[in-house]
């Protein structure tokens, strides 16, 4: 269940990064031929990150009226939806079917951990963790191998790639409806607080259903300063990632003069994302210094972009070895950055909750801001304009890196 359900998150990521890359089709087929503004092509981006926010929260009222099978069922089917956006007869039809597409996939992420929590067994729950982890990245690189290779053929009828895509959801829906298993996700004692479990009681917000000592909101989340840093930072490292997959591809290549590849960018990106994956395994017990961790290797992934896309006009090699050092260092600060919440004094799994759900919302929400002003900007100003707002957005994860209150391991 655990290999069904991360198998759809890659479903859901090859179907965002295809539609990404296929965007000016796509926009081409809806509006006759006609050229279509920057903040257009970018609504279904849009869309699908508003959609993120939303998911967090559904998750959990759903997870509370459905048990784990029924809950990823109905997850499974919204991502079905990418399969119907193919048939929409207008753009803005098949926006709503990819934000609903939007809505299953994130809700999946939020899923896949109650069975983490309920069937991995401790000694592999790390590898479960970086499988989760490196989910997303493994979709956007087979997205990116075969436009390589496929990149004619794929581009020339974007409805029947797009439909070879999304049949994938379909087939995930009806191999979970008739083989997955089911079970009570409730935690029997509260007493077990290792890393997974509280992983669980986070993503999949089932503390509602522990009692707890003291009453804590949202309320009091939100007077926490802690929250807005932390959020404005995961903020600017969103931006830096996402964008680098879904919207900046297709724009590098199109403004480069030397052969530049939209799909060998989001290669490169995802397969640095990766290997940091693996060596996250076997580095990140060593870190002492987290804040300083945080702020080196994110000066690194920032340079690197920097880096990669100047070098885009003047040598392709240096700049997808740039790219690739990028997503490189992005993937060492990802597990290190989300983690930093737990080492906050004498908070409790209640708290960790409600920080992490408006962290998730308000980070997302950062990300989907700078993504609306980033179309305006590449309209009105240009190409160059829109790359030095984009590194410059990204550098708020720095400014507020540095404001995090440090913890040392000791």
């Amino acid at each position: 269940m655990f290999t069904m359900l991360i198998l759809a998150y890659i479903i859901f990521a090859i179907n965002w990064v295809a539609g990404s890359n296929l965007s000016k089709q796509i926009t081409e087929y809806y509006f006759n031929g006609q050229s279509v503004s920057a903040s257009t092509s970018e609504l279904v981006n849009y869309t699908i990150t508003g959609a993120r926010i939303v998911a967090n929260l559904l998750a959990v009222l759903i997870l509370a009226k459905l048990n784990p099978k029924n809950a990823s069922l109905f997850a499974l089917v919204l991502l079905s939806f990418s399969f119907l956006a193919v048939f929409s007869s207008n753009y803005w039809i098949y926006t709503g079917a990819r934000m609903i597409m939007a809505l299953g996939g994130s809700m999946v992420m939020v899923f896949i951990n109650v069975y983490v929590a309920k069937f991995i067994s401790k000694e592999y729950k790390t590898i479960a963790g970086a499988i989760i982890t490196a989910a997303y990245n493994a979709g956007a690189a087979l997205v990116a191998i075969l436009f390589l290779v496929f990149n004619d053929l794929l581009k020339a009828n974007w409805q029947n790639t797009m439909l070879i895509f999304s049949s994938f959801s379909l087939i995930i829906v009806l191999i979970w409806f008739f083989f997955a298993d089911d079970f009570n996700p409730l935690p029997k004692t509260e007493t077990n607080k290792n890393y997974f479990y509280q992983k669980l009681l986070l993503e999949s917000r089932l503390i509602a259903h522990v009692e707890e000592e003291k009453e804590y909101t949202y309320s009091d989340a939100l007077k926490e300063k802690f929250v807005y840093i932390f959020s404005l930072g995961f903020g600017g490292f969103l931006f830096l990632y996402v964008m680098s997959l879904v919207s900046l591809p297709n724009q590098v290549a199109a403004n480069s003069t030397i052969g530049f590849k939209s799909a060998f960018m989001i290669l490169t990106v995802t397969m640095g994302g990766i290997l940091a994956t693996i060596l996250d395994l076997f580095l990140l017990k060593l870190v002492v210094n987290k804040k300083k961790f945080l702020l080196t290797n994110g000066f690194m992934m920032i340079a690197s972009m920097l880096i990669g896309l100047y070098l885009s006009n003047i040598w392709l090699i240096g700049s997808y070895l740039a790219l690739f050092l990028s997503g490189f260092f992005m993937y060492l600060v990802y597990p290190v950055y989300l983690n930093y919440p737990y080492d906050l004094p004498a908070t409790t799994p209640k708290q960790l909750v409600m920080i992490f759900g408006i962290v998730w919302a308000f980070g997302y929400a950062i990300h989907t801001l700078f993504n609306i002003i980033w179309s305006i900007v590449l309209q009105n100003y240009g190409y160059v304009a829109s790359l030095i707002f984009y590194i410059l957005a990204s550098s708020i994860y720095l400014i507020f890196a540095y404001m995090l209150p440090r913890f040392d391991k000791k």
